[in-house]
């Protein structure tokens, strides 16, 4: 047996990025900063991209094949935790995975709503022209309905990182900043090196091209 990191540096990287931004773009979109709101969701779209991509590519834990898991599983961890049974995981547990999702899905459907569009007045997405101006409307108004939708999600986040500290005596934040360990057999292969970097370089090209969308907007003289 040996010791091995649960998360990867890339994804470690990824979560806090992720949450600054998620933070970022909900206080600037309450103090009306359109601009910086439109940054922190560029940013958002591509760490959102490179998180796909890393779900692929990334180590185990980071995989969706891993973490996404069918009903049954996702049963027995509730009733896990409703019987305060905290089995050594390596990684999501099956209603984590799930949660992971609808973390990742809401976020987008924000940053994709909010690309086409416009207040009518002040300010447009990247791609509101690319739409006729009662689309892009449109689109606003479904980037809004979606906010109270964020912020259950978010709420249920924070619950379940609660319910383990309290119920469960687990501490989720310390394994997201170091990486944490857990015992692997000697056959399991750990990402290398190399490799995060790749998966650093990834993230950063993916976020700089997402900001490139503003490129797109139409000059205003």
């Amino acid at each position: 047996m040996r010791s091995s990191k649960i998360w990867d540096l890339p994804l470690r990287v990824f979560h806090w990025l992720f949450a600054i931004s998620i933070i970022g773009s909900i206080a600037t979109g309450k103090a009306e900063n359109w601009e910086l709101h439109e940054r922190f969701g560029l940013t958002i779209l591509g760490l959102l991209l490179f998180r796909f991509l890393w779900g692929f590519i990334g180590s185990e834990t980071a995989r969706f094949a891993t973490f996404l898991k069918g009903p049954a599983s996702v049963f027995q961890n509730l009733k896990d935790i409703l019987g305060r049974k905290s089995a050594p995981e390596k990684g999501h547990s099956a209603l984590g995975g799930w949660a992971t999702i609808a973390l990742l899905f809401i976020p987008f459907y924000l940053v994709s709503t909010g690309l086409f569009s416009t207040d009518g007045t002040l300010f447009d997405g990247p791609l509101a022209h690319k739409v006729k101006f009662e689309t892009a409307e449109q689109f606003a108004d479904f980037h809004h309905y979606a906010e109270p939708v964020l912020f259950l999600v978010l709420l249920s986040h924070f619950t379940a990182m609660a319910v383990y500290y309290i119920w469960l005596k687990k501490n989720l934040i310390p394994p997201m900043i170091t990486g944490g360990d857990y015992e692997a057999a000697s056959q399991d292969k750990a990402l290398s090196v190399k490799w995060q970097i790749c998966g650093l370089m990834l993230l950063a090209i993916l976020v700089g091209a997402a900001h490139s969308l503003t490129l797109l907007k139409p000059a205003l003289f």
